[in-house]
């Protein structure tokens, strides 16, 4: 009940903070960046695996934000939903560009050779199974290690943020059996990981 009114007492100061910065107020706008700038980074560094890349992403998605407040509308929902959307699109376009130079440079080899954008494929769904700060932790820790970063996103995007293998494959413009595949060697690999680290794979 008590964490109930504090999100909506958050929501409601989204919400006030958004619509001055529709205003152009830039001083609501460094509020909400002050705000919500960890949760971004963080969400962006769970897809991306790299500090530099990650701040980059992430002050790029502010910036749309800036630019695009005037299409957020309370209607739609609240303020943290419609930054969650620009995020995602803004994180997914950044690896479809470094996919596109990936590919681009390895573009005599056999595509099934390619490295795979950062997607891991688990079987159980982390946040059912994860019920720990630590475990999540440890979570982060193996997706981080898995070696194609296109496993990684595929996984990431199916089971932390709930994509369906239609919306994967449509995102990452990869055929359906292109993606579970991914998803599914991501799954081995976070096993063979969390067991040489003498953890049980859930």
């Amino acid at each position: 009940m008590i964490d109930k009114m504090i999100d909506d007492l958050s929501d409601q100061e989204d919400t006030q903070l958004a619509t001055l910065t529709k205003a152009g107020n830039e001083e609501a706008f460094r509020s909400l960046f002050d705000k919500h700038y960890n949760w971004v980074y963080s969400k962006t560094y769970r897809m991306l695996c790299n500090h530099q890349d990650t701040e980059e992403i992430s002050l790029d998605i502010f910036m749309k934000v800036w630019q695009k407040i005037e299409k957020w509308d309370t209607v739609q929902g609240s303020f943290q939903a419609w930054l969650n959307v620009v995020a995602k699109n803004t994180i997914i376009d950044a690896i479809r560009k470094k996919e596109r130079i990936r590919e681009a440079l390895l573009s005599m080899e056999d595509e099934s050779e390619l490295p795979l954008v950062e997607y891991q494929d688990q079987r159980p769904t982390p946040e059912k199974q994860v019920e720990s700060r630590e475990a999540q932790e440890i979570l982060e820790w193996a997706l981080q290690m898995v070696k194609k970063p296109n496993h990684r996103v595929a996984w990431i995007l199916r089971h932390l943020e709930g994509y369906s293998i239609a919306e994967i494959s449509q995102t990452l413009q990869r055929k359906e059996g292109t993606v579970k595949i991914w998803i599914f060697r991501c799954t081995e690999e976070l096993r063979q990981i969390l067991t040489r680290k003498g953890l049980k794979w859930v």
